[in-house]
């Protein structure tokens, strides 16, 4: 995976609070020991503050953050992309004719993150990527992809550089739509539409 940016301002305090907890936990700590009367040995140090903070720090990026409780206390608005996404494209290379089934794969923490884009000739990996927050009509996910044709792809198709927007309707999290833009050398550009896919297999389609 690799790091994304954002437009939250949840990474400058969120540190903060998590070294002060380190430094309350080392101290809570060091008071037990010294209450139970155990005397650990010399090349054994009791939890430090340093050690702390970067437990907590992993157990926030991997887990915490996307926990409920975390967003109601307004710790973390980086809305949780991860998981299977199931739809179509519409592409200015057939003239917007025909609906072609793409499959969407991201995996994200709290600092990073990775896009796959398969589609039955092709598959795109993220680069780079800003998720914003602050958008009063949703969250909204920019990324650069590199995208490599697969054998059955036309010749004429070759590895390329692109853009996609995707924008997340607020109050919807199962719904993904957006436009792509690949680079000068396809030159295309269309519009995308994804559905959050369950664990067991089901495609969260909104009701109308």
């Amino acid at each position: 995976m690799h790091s994304y940016t954002t437009d939250s301002d949840e990474r400058r305090f969120v540190p903060l609070l998590l070294a002060a907890l380190a430094i309350v936990l080392a101290w809570c700590s060091s008071k037990f020991l010294v209450a139970i009367h155990v005397s650990l040995p010399w090349w054994m140090d009791a939890p430090s503050s340093l050690g702390l903070y970067g437990a907590l720090y992993t157990l926030f990026d991997k887990y915490l953050w996307r926990s409920r409780w975390i967003r109601r206390l307004g710790l973390s608005k980086i809305p949780n992309l991860a998981g299977r996404w199931s739809g179509f494209l519409v592409t200015s290379f057939d003239h917007f004719e025909k609906q072609h089934d793409v499959m969407l794969q991201i995996f994200q923490s709290w600092t990073q993150i990775s896009i796959y884009l398969t589609t039955p000739s092709s598959i795109s990996k993220s680069c780079v990527a800003v998720i914003q927050v602050s958008d009063l009509n949703g969250a909204g996910l920019v990324y650069q992809y590199q995208c490599q044709p697969l054998a059955n792809a036309r010749k004429s198709m070759h590895m390329h550089f692109g853009t996609g927007m995707l924008r997340m309707c607020k109050g919807d999290s199962r719904h993904l739509t957006g436009e792509y833009y690949a680079g000068r050398d396809r030159g295309t550009y269309g519009q995308i539409c994804f559905w959050k896919v369950t664990p067991t297999g089901r495609v969260e389609v909104p009701d109308d």
